[in-house]
């Protein structure tokens, strides 16, 4: 048998979990005898995994990836074409899981292209493989509380993740009140179209005081900022599926469907239909 899926456990999120939690779709063991090859978009979400036995090599893309037993874990972007290559003569045994969730576009960006994840000391791989086998165990037993946990210990690996490509360092100065207010503001009603001037007015500095200081504590220019914080709750809305993408187009205050396709396509690379055709969660 060249692929055995024998050890891969899969699950079915609930509708809720669809639309509020990170969810499981398969988790445990696989091996290969033989190259595993998939086209892109075949299934949705990310899948991390960690190399058990055996060696081999990730192709995604037109990049190579070595894969071998250590204190690595690799996140693939199952959008992409990839391949599961053995060393000849070696069968290659991975473990991990497939997973899903309302934020993974946003965690795809910050995460970045770098595919591999390598810890210094088991201590710092150990939260992976917890992950892992609480994960089983919840597709296995399924108690009433199984998507929270799910959820929680998905959060956990992605925090961890984020981690190690130091994501979230704490800036040394205090974020100027006057960038605080206008981040308040926006993320309270993200689906607005926010211009620069009444931004300001609510800052309690000038436009270009504004901007400075923002581009100091953020590294991002406003402008930047708020297409960013539009396309995540664009993102987050298609993936309702009540609501067409006129109606997505309308709670965004886009003039018409046509200006807010053309917005998402700029700013994401795919119109809203071919987000909402890939593999869903």
């Amino acid at each position: 048998m060249p692929v055995s899926l024998s050890g891969l456990h899969l699950a079915e999120p609930s509708p809720q979990a669809r639309r509020l939690l990170w969810h499981v779709r398969s988790v445990g063991t696989v091996w290969r005898d033989e190259p595993e090859h998939h086209a892109g978009a075949d299934k949705a979400g990310l899948h991390l995994f960690w190399v058990v036995r055996g060696s081999g090599c990730l192709v995604t893309g037109d990049v190579r990836h070595d894969v071998a037993p250590g204190k690595r874990g690799w996140l693939v972007d199952l959008r992409k074409p990839r391949g599961y290559l053995p060393d000849d003569g070696r069968r290659l045994e991975t473990a991990g899981f497939r997973f899903h969730g309302p934020a993974l576009e946003s965690w795809r960006e910050a995460l970045g292209n770098e595919v591999e994840f390598a810890f210094a000391e088991e201590r710092a791989f150990a939260p992976l493989l917890r992950a892992q086998r609480l994960l089983l165990r919840m597709v296995r037993q399924r108690p009433a509380d199984w998507e929270w946990q799910v959820h929680q210990a998905i959060d956990e690996v992605l925090g961890h993740l984020a981690e190690s490509r130091r994501l979230f360092q704490a800036s040394a100065a205090k974020e100027p009140e006057a960038v605080r207010r206008v981040l308040e503001m926006v993320l309270a009603q993200p689906d607005r179209d926010w211009q620069a001037a009444e931004l300001a007015a609510v800052s309690g500095v000038g436009y270009s005081r504004l901007r400075d200081l923002l581009k100091a504590s953020r590294s991002e220019t406003l402008h930047e900022f708020l297409q960013r914080t539009r396309l995540d709750e664009a993102r987050r809305l298609l993936g309702d599926s009540r609501l067409t993408v006129k109606e997505v187009a309308a709670r965004l205050h886009f003039s018409s469907e046509f200006y807010f396709s053309h917005f998402f396509r700029k700013a994401s690379g795919m119109s809203p239909t071919q987000f909402r055709r890939e593999p869903r969660g």
